[in-house]
């Protein structure tokens, strides 16, 4: 199965009623435990990248790494450029190996946004790479672009369809519906009916962001009402300074580095494994290839 393109994917998994865990990389340790831990539970995964991660490792130390630990697991894996707004890093993904990327332009005006998505479509259509693309204002921070959860503002319907209607084979729309990047400060008011009224009419998977802090009963209701790829980046990463901290707490005279590494690493695994049987894609590896029987 190993290294494709998420769109196919997607697809399925809209259909199949279950979630594709989308978990954002923090180096190669953290990798590892994306992909090894979706390999254990036979599930699909997406591997994303933020623009300052790439920055820090290099486009293609990042490919390599998660190409070639997809070439040795038994399932699709994608590697994903998340919320990104620059068309030059979003080219030097592309070249480099990313099977899809994601054009972030929710802060522009909407025909702007919707001009510039239709570009880069163009471009990722040509070179056989998926594409995301957002409108709306998805609140909290990512990367290093913020938005105060109150001024959070809902995708339009209207500009929805408008939006995508040149862009039939996108690969995931990622319409703001009241989730939020980050770590919650209340409790977060999804727009279901929104949610609903736009997978009726728009035959694109959608984008849940801001997975961080969802109850399950939210994931299972926005999945079942079309959200196919569930983003989760903020709880990876206090898994990561966790499973380090946590080995420090618990052995405080330890000098060697490799059981820090370890502790990390489990941390992180069980945190993907967990979110996989929450989304639903356990054992749905094959299924989410098309190699189902």
């Amino acid at each position: 199965m190993a290294f494709v393109s998420m769109g196919p994917m997607l697809k399925r998994a809209q259909a199949g009623g279950y979630g594709i865990a989308a978990f954002n990389m923090i180096d190669y340790n953290s990798a590892r435990s994306i992909v090894e831990g979706a390999a254990g539970m036979n599930a699909p995964i997406i591997v994303q990248v933020s623009v300052k991660t790439i920055r820090h490792w290099g486009f293609k130390p990042i490919a390599t790494w998660v190409r070639m630990m997809a070439e040795d697991a038994d399932i699709p894996v994608a590697l994903h450029l998340d919320h990104c707004t620059d068309e030059e890093v979003i080219k030097r993904c592309i070249d480099a190996g990313w099977t899809s990327v994601m054009f972030d332009g929710s802060s522009l005006p909407f025909a702007e946004n919707r001009d510039r998505s239709e570009a880069i479509y163009r471009l990722t259509e040509s070179a056989g790479v998926g594409l995301e693309a957002e409108i709306g204002a998805i609140g909290g921070v990512e990367d290093d672009k913020f938005v105060a959860e109150d001024s959070a503002i809902l995708a339009d319907y209207g500009e929805c369809l408008e939006f995508v209607k040149n862009m039939p084979n996108l690969a995931v729309f990622a319409p703001a519906i009241g989730t939020a990047h980050g770590v919650y400060k209340g409790q977060p008011k999804i727009a279901y009916a929104l949610l609903e009224k736009i997978t009726a009419a728009v035959s694109i998977p959608i984008a849940l962001h801001g997975g961080t802090g969802l109850s399950q009963d939210q994931f299972d209701r926005c999945i079942a009402a079309g959200c196919a790829k569930v983003n989760i980046s903020t709880m990876h990463k206090i898994r990561f300074i966790e499973g380090f901290v946590g080995v420090r707490q618990e052995k405080p005279k330890l000098e060697e580095p490799l059981p820090f590494i370890i502790g990390q690493y489990d941390a992180m695994k069980k945190d993907v494994c967990d979110m996989i049987t929450a989304f639903g894609s356990q054992g749905k590896a094959a299924h989410a290839a098309g190699t189902a029987g």
